[in-house]
């Protein structure tokens, strides 16, 4: 219970949906409790409960509201989302909850299969960007085969392929998993890897040793109409191309030789003008009722020994000034010569009050080398305005679409 504290779970689900969870559980209320109680009465009542199960049912019930945490937002709703077609009860059920806590726990209770399923969505979407990351191209329009009859040939021949030479075959697990709201197909590939020994505790504090061999776990995640596919696999390249060949054998039915899509240049230091668009940008932030921008926080290192980083970061408030106006005031101002290197920074957009509301919304954009590392949580609208933003700053390069060059055949005359 150390990194998990389930009082606030239980402040964000209403007492409906947990009187439900006590029904499905069997977990019963104290005695002078009951569920005809007000709302916020009942939030006690509840603790109390869950804090009076016994030590063996703690651990699976506090398990299970783990489960329900790491769903508890909106990646987390989006990869339930992704389990079912749309018009499906549980997208209906969604629409009457007030919060994504509780449509967590909904599909944990109802649909056990469905949340077991988000939480592989989940976990590839946390590794996509990361080092074992390959983004890479297909042509689009690609017919996948994935039945029972094309998987059974494709999980022999991973584990021939993972298996060593001189080793017995090693077993090979692959799920295949439909992404329907995203358009793709998901390959979970479980591979048995090397002998390993656990040491485990046991009575009297008496330690054992343990054989065990924790499978190697792969994601390939396929979206034909659009012709990508991200590899997320342990191993490098090497291992890359061990999936590669059988993919395309039975998958795909044929050869796939992969482009690897070009990732944009993301030039931070341009930050040091500011954020503003000029007027020969092409974009003009007012016709998205955005009335301010300003850099509220950024941070530098150093390009010359001793390596050091500094970090500038202005209040959080609307009318709070520009750290590059902090840096001015404070007369650190040569911090961004030449010396430094923008690492990481903060673009805060403002947008003017809709309707009757007083106060505008706030949307900040995260930028690091790799690029806009908050971009999978923006809303499609703002994503796509982030985007073009820095692109009109100058700080998003979009590399052009290269073209292979035609092969060289014996009477070209060239090499």
């Amino acid at each position: 219970m150390a990194a998990f504290n389930y009082r606030d779970l239980v402040r964000l689900i209403p007492p409906r949906s947990w009187n439900f969870y006590f029904n499905a559980r069997a977990i019963p209320l104290l005695e002078g409790a009951s569920w005809d109680q007000a709302a916020e009465e009942l939030h006690q009542p509840i603790l109390s409960a869950l804090e009076a199960l016994t030590d063996d049912r703690q651990a699976s019930t506090y398990a299970e509201l783990r489960r329900v945490k790491t769903l508890a937002q909106l990646r987390g709703v989006q990869a339930l989302r992704n389990t079912v077609p749309l018009g499906d009860a549980m997208l209906d059920d969604f629409e009457h909850h007030v919060s994504d806590a509780e449509r967590s726990l909904w599909a944990m209770t109802n649909w056990p299969g469905r949340f077991a399923i988000a939480e592989a969505f989940l976990n590839a979407d946390a590794e996509v960007g990361k080092r074992i990351w390959r983004r890479i191209h297909l042509p689009p329009g690609q017919v996948l085969h994935c039945t029972a009859a094309d998987i059974d040939p494709l999980r022999q021949a991973l584990a021939e392929a993972f298996t060593p030479r001189k080793g017995r075959p090693r077993a090979c697990e692959v799920d295949v998993l439909t992404r329907h709201l995203d358009g793709g197909v998901q390959l979970d590939i479980r591979v048995e890897d090397n002998l390993q020994r656990n040491l485990e505790f046991g009575a009297d504090d008496r330690t054992t040793w343990r054989d065990i061999r924790p499978p190697l776990r792969m994601t390939v995640i396929i979206y034909p109409d659009s012709g990508v596919m991200d590899l997320l696999v342990f191993g490098g390249e090497k291992a890359r191309k061990k999936i590669l060949a059988p993919l395309g054998t039975h998958v795909f039915k044929h050869p796939i030789e992969p482009l690897a899509v070009p990732q944009p240049l993301f030039l931070l230091n341009r930050l040091r003008h500011g954020a503003n668009c000029d007027e020969h940008s092409g974009l003009d932030l007012r016709d998205h009722g955005v009335g301010k921008v300003r850099i509220s926080e950024f941070r530098v290192r150093s390009i010359s020994a001793p390596l050091c980083d500094y970090s500038i970061k202005s209040p959080s408030e609307r009318t709070a000034p520009d750290a590059l106006e902090c840096l001015q005031a404070q007369h650190l101002h040569s911090l961004m010569g030449g010396g430094f290197n923008i690492i990481s920074a903060v673009v805060s957009l403002y947008f003017e009050p809709e309707g009757e509301s007083r106060k505008g919304r706030t949307v900040h954009i995260g930028l690091k080398p790799t690029g806009i590392s908050n971009l999978r949580d923006m809303e499609e609208a703002d994503a796509r305005l982030a985007e073009a933003l820095m692109q009109a700053l100058g700080v998003m390069q979009i590399p052009p679409n290269s073209t292979l060059p035609a092969p060289a055949t014996e009477n070209s005359g060239e090499v």
